[in-house]
């Protein structure tokens, strides 16, 4: 929940509490204001009340109370973002923050780029479970003034748990429709100067048929079980591992390693059901890998940072890919409530398979980047400024730059805005992909602008793109099927209005309610597809009492059209999640997901899980 309203919630149950809730809630307290800490804005730590970016931060107590498995679940709630999957579970979903697709989205685990240089969709965001996460920050608006191409749309940062007292343990058993099981194992420990932890998760599900028929079909709205169409089903593993050693008291080293292993049963295609062959059988094999060195010197903050992604696919002969980068960091705090940050680095994007054949193809990047950030009139004024230099062996060298201003007017209603230009080079699966035709980079610029506090909050964002680069060309209408991407030449436009409203009411109940309005247009000034024109999303949390939630979440899509001119949009999903402490350190859990067994499609030919059960056991320990 929001965390605002998380401590008043607290607070005022404590009143009438006894004297020792009253510890163990003002406990909770103090926790959540720990948790009040955003990573990607600035690429520094920071509480989320000094950014000026627009930040949706989801905790691990939100996560278990709203039942969210997946990131997929996160974005159903929130404003700014819609998604589309192409069927159920571990199938490619794609996640549209403000409009932008998720190859202009840089989504990060515990700060390594999670972005597969060879994925359709720049991120395999489907594949990230939620059970060992400890947050989930979304910053929208471009970052890559900070973080650098890929970031025109965002950053989503994605925080796993660590040990943050002696030990800790958690274990949690599910199953449920489809016959689906999930495992999950976090054991963490801190020492005098040595910590580390453990998470291992197992997801394994029979699933069903990916593919149903499409709109023009007799069948249509029936679901596959219902036709006979084979089941999809979908494992997934996961085991992350981090530790850290506290060399003096000013010098730290942490290795953080992060490993998924999944294996995904897709079909032929939209509304084409399929047995399982070289094309409809995928094994995925991601690893990433983090050493960071960290030196505290006066008012210096020192870091040397490894990053190493590795992604592997088997699907129509193989794909591969790797992502290498080299960071070095200082901030500098000069006075009280200022720093000024100076980094620079090296990246390396790599490309070995290519639908089983060897493409070894790459290329480099150089980069030096610098923010600056104060405080001013009793820290009721914010300013960031944050300008960074690229420099590709393959593209032109780019200069982008960020500006943010916060101003809080009275007591915690705050004004606040952000400019941004924005450069998005193409990947090397794009470059590889187009036998004649170059693709250039793109450019963006945009801002939105926040009038808000801490229970309502109204954003306008604006972005505009040039040289956007488009699946399929529409000129070759497929004829000659050597070229599958271009720029579309002008200016495309991604602008709209998000809201947001989270109360308490009665003092036990919280609701939130967000509305985003969507407009986006190619610079032919036709709208692009697969998003919708508005999205409704909803949530009411209920503490009837102190070892019991009740949590009604869910979200209406408005109009939407698919690549084949499809209306998928026009539908309402709920699902409701049971929770119950049962025991000390043990919660039972109960979700039914699509409550009301709603049909819907996000993309026209694919399915979706229909009324669906889970019971679970969680231990916290």
């Amino acid at each position: 929940m929001a965390k605002g309203f998380k401590r008043k919630y607290f607070s005022l149950v404590a009143i009438t509490a006894t004297v020792s809730m009253v510890n163990i809630q003002a406990q909770a307290a103090r926790v959540a204001t720990i948790d009040d800490i955003v990573v990607s804005a600035n690429k520094t730590l920071q509480d989320e009340s000094d950014v000026s970016d627009d930040i949706e931060v989801i905790d691990e107590e939100e996560i278990k109370e709203r039942g969210y498995q997946t990131l997929k679940d996160i974005f159903n709630s929130i404003g700014g973002a819609s998604f589309t999957s192409n069927g159920g579970f571990g199938q490619p979903t794609s996640v549209y923050l403000r409009g932008l697709d998720p190859k202009r989205v840089v989504v990060l685990i515990d700060g390594v780029r999670f972005n597969d240089p060879t994925n359709l969709n720049g991120s395999a965001i489907e594949l990230i479970n939620l059970d060992n996460v400890k947050r989930v920050e979304i910053i929208k608006g471009s970052q890559t003034g900070v973080w650098g191409a890929d970031a025109i749309g965002g950053v989503i940062n994605i925080v796993t748990k660590e040990a943050s007292k002696k030990s800790t343990a958690n274990l949690k058993i599910e199953g449920g429709s489809f016959d689906s099981k999930r495992f999950s194992l976090l054991f963490a420990k801190k020492l005098d100067r040595f910590d580390f932890s453990l998470g291992f998760d197992r997801f394994d599900t029979g699933g069903f048929s990916a593919a149903e028929p499409k709109q023009n079909s007799k069948d249509y709205k029936k679901r596959g079980d219902d036709l006979g169409y084979e089941d999809d089903p979908y494992q997934n593993s996961t085991i992350n591992l981090k530790f850290g050693y506290k060399l003096t008291n000013s010098d730290k080293l942490r290795a953080n390693f992060y490993y998924i292993d999944s294996t995904v049963h897709y079909d032929n295609g939209a509304g084409l059901d399929a047995p399982d062959g070289p094309y409809t059988l995928n094994k995925i094999n991601d690893r990433l890998y983090n050493l960071k060195y960290i030196k505290a010197l006066k008012n210096h903050q020192i870091e040397a940072d490894f990053k190493y992604s590795n992604f592997k696919r088997t699907q129509f002969g193989g794909y591969s890919g790797s992502v290498k980068e080299y960071e070095l960091k200082d901030r500098f705090d000069y006075n009280k409530d200022s720093f000024l940050q100076i980094g620079g680095g090296f990246q390396r994007f790599y490309q070995g398979l290519l639908g089983g054949k060897n493409l070894n193809s790459d290329y480099h990047n150089r980069y030096f980047y610098l923010t600056n950030y104060n405080k001013f009139f009793d820290k009721k004024t914010l300013l960031s400024q944050s300008i960074r230099r690229d420099n590709y062996d393959s593209f032109n060298d780019k200069t982008t730059y960020k500006i943010g201003i916060k101003q809080y007017l009275y007591k915690d209603i705050y004004f606040s805005s952000n400019y941004a230009t924005g450069y998005q080079v193409p990947s090397i699966f794009q470059l590889n992909y187009n036998a004649t035709k170059e693709l250039n980079p793109e450019k963006s610029r945009g801002y939105d602008i926040t009038l808000g506090n801490s229970f309502l909050k109204a954003t306008y964002f604006y972005t505009k793109i040039d040289n956007l680069i488009q699946y399929i060309d529409p000129d070759n209408n497929w004829t000659t099927p050597n070229d599958y991407y271009y720029n579309s030449p002008g200016k495309s436009t991604f602008k709209g209005v998000e809201t947001s409203l989270t109360k308490d009411i009665f003092d036990t109940i919280l609701t939130n309610l967000t509305y985003t309005r969507f407009i986006t247009k190619d610079s032919n000034g036709k709208s692009l597809t697969n998003r919708p024109n508005w999205k409704l999303g909803y949530s009411l949390t209920w503490y009837p009492t102190l070892k019991h939630t009740i949590n009604i979440d869910g979200y209406y899509i408005g109009k939407r059209y698919d690549y084949d001119g499809a209306q998928t949009g026009k539908y309402s999903v709920t699902n409701l999640t049971l929770r119950h402490n049962f025991a000390k350190h043990f919660f039972g859990e109960i979700r039914v997901e699509n409550l009301f067994d709603r049909f819907y499609q996000e993309v026209d030919g694919y399915g979706s899980a229909g009324r669906s059960f889970y019971v679970g056991i969680n231990m916290r320990y």
